[in-house]
């Protein structure tokens, strides 16, 4: 489960102290971090003073050379036209806007009438390139979206700009107007309210813009880089809004980490030699919320015997392990923390030395598997639906043309490779 902190603290404008480090340190270490708004909607806007507003842009684009900007809810029109004239002053070329109407909850984020919305348009204007969503879009052009090509005609009445959230033909379009072309992006649908694809979409431009990517290939890395997070949204509070995981990409190093760790640790051990099944050892760990098989790492070949110790052959990877990795995905279902399993191998033996280190044992018959069913999910399955919960060894004693097998689940690969190394040292 996805460990929640709250910071109570000042704002920093150079992002070096204050909440803005306090949410970068939490997302480093992989815990989420709440605000004022909550899963159920948006409790209170508090509107900052223009002059601060003011003294902050001056403090931070004073003194740091800033490679890219992007704005994002700026509530009304004085706040925008001071926005307008500072970023003017500045001479920014990389200036994403974001033109944040309403929240995800159905929240009015910016007094719209028509003075707001010129000078939305003026700050829009000297943009390299604006990020609105069908509703946005509709407001800016003036011009109701029902199909692609009403998509088409509010962009070019817009201006460079990417239009999200085109909801047609079961698929979402999200279309680019750019140097007088245009860019289409379709994405599957997913059936849920998620709270910041906006903003992480946006954001995400600004940062490939800041890296020196030219609008299209930002839009293209942009466009990668959001269904991702979208996929991999978790629920943190009781409404029914859900939330990104922005710790997708550093997760991912993590895990491949400790599964490198936990493999390096086995083929150390010098009893684990005995434990290898003759098709050979597999190692996977799943991502938090993982969905699919690209969502667990494992190594590509296996770890095979070779007379007293265990060599490795491939690499580790995500989607590197498709029979482990599903009976991650299928434990995973019954207990989100059950995310790493190793094969070994069966015997009698091997399951005494289980059952005197006190673990949680279940089985399945491979001769009661029904027909267009995948082993690996069936079993897993059925061995847990036995059980009544998610035990630490499920095994199968094999059957035509099939290896009989123990599988060790846990939380991480290397809890799991510690329990096989002591089923190791005991036998014999």
């Amino acid at each position: 489960m996805m460990k929640t902190a709250l910071t109570i603290a000042g704002s920093d404008s150079l992002s070096g102290a204050g909440i803005q480090e306090d949410l970068k340190v939490f997302s480093a270490l992989g815990v989420y971090a709440v605000t004022a708004q909550n899963t159920k909607g948006v409790w209170k806007i508090e509107i900052l003073p223009e002059t601060i507003i003011s003294k902050q842009v001056d403090s931070v684009l004073g003194d740091v050379q800033v490679d890219a900007v992007k704005t994002g809810m700026l509530c009304t029109g004085k706040i925008i036209e001071l926005v307008y004239e500072k970023l003017k002053k500045y001479k920014l070329v990389n200036l994403v806007v974001d033109p944040v109407m309403v929240s995800t909850s159905g929240t009015k984020l910016l007094n719209l009438n028509p003075g707001s919305l010129k000078i939305l348009k003026k700050l829009i204007g000297i943009s390299k390139i604006t990020t609105p969503n069908v509703y946005e879009a509709e407001i800016l052009s003036g011009i109701k979206i029902k199909n692609p090509g009403d998509m088409k005609s509010a962009a070019r009445e817009i201006g460079n700009c990417i239009i999200t959230g085109g909801d047609f033909d079961d698929e979402i379009y999200d279309l680019l107007f750019h140097d007088d072309e245009f860019y289409v992006f379709k994405n599957k649908k997913i059936d849920a309210r998620i709270h910041g694809t906006g903003c992480t979409f946006s954001a995400a431009i600004t940062a490939n813009l800041a890296y020196g990517n030219d609008v299209l290939t930002s839009v293209k890395n942009a466009e990668k880089f959001t269904p991702e997070l979208i996929e991999h949204n978790f629920s943190i509070g009781q409404g029914d809004m859900k939330v990104l995981n922005p710790f997708i990409n550093s997760e991912k190093i993590l895990i491949i980490e400790n599964l490198k760790s936990a493999v390096k640790k086995l083929i150390s051990d010098e009893n684990s030699y005995k434990l290898s099944p003759q098709v050979g050892i597999n190692i996977a760990m799943a991502l938090f919320n993982a969905k699919k098989i690209s969502d667990v790492a494992g190594i590509s070949g296996r770890i095979v015997r070779d007379r007293k110790k265990l060599v490795p052959v491939g690499s580790v990877k995500f989607g590197g392990s498709s029979h482990i990795g599903r009976v991650v995905l299928t434990a995973m279902k019954y207990n989100s923390e059950a995310r790493a399993a190793m094969n070994i191998k069966f015997s009698d033996d091997v399951l005494k030395i289980c059952k005197k280190l006190n673990l949680k044992i279940s089985g399945f018959e491979r001769d009661q598997q029904p027909e267009d069913t995948k082993t690996m999910e069936w079993g897993t399955r059925t061995a847990i639906e036995n059980l009544g919960y998610v035990p630490d060894v499920i095994y199968d004693k094999g059957g035509f043309g099939k290896e009989a097998m123990i599988r060790i689940i846990g939380k991480d690969a290397g809890g799991v490779v510690d329990a096989a190394c002591k089923i190791g040292r005991l036998l014999e």
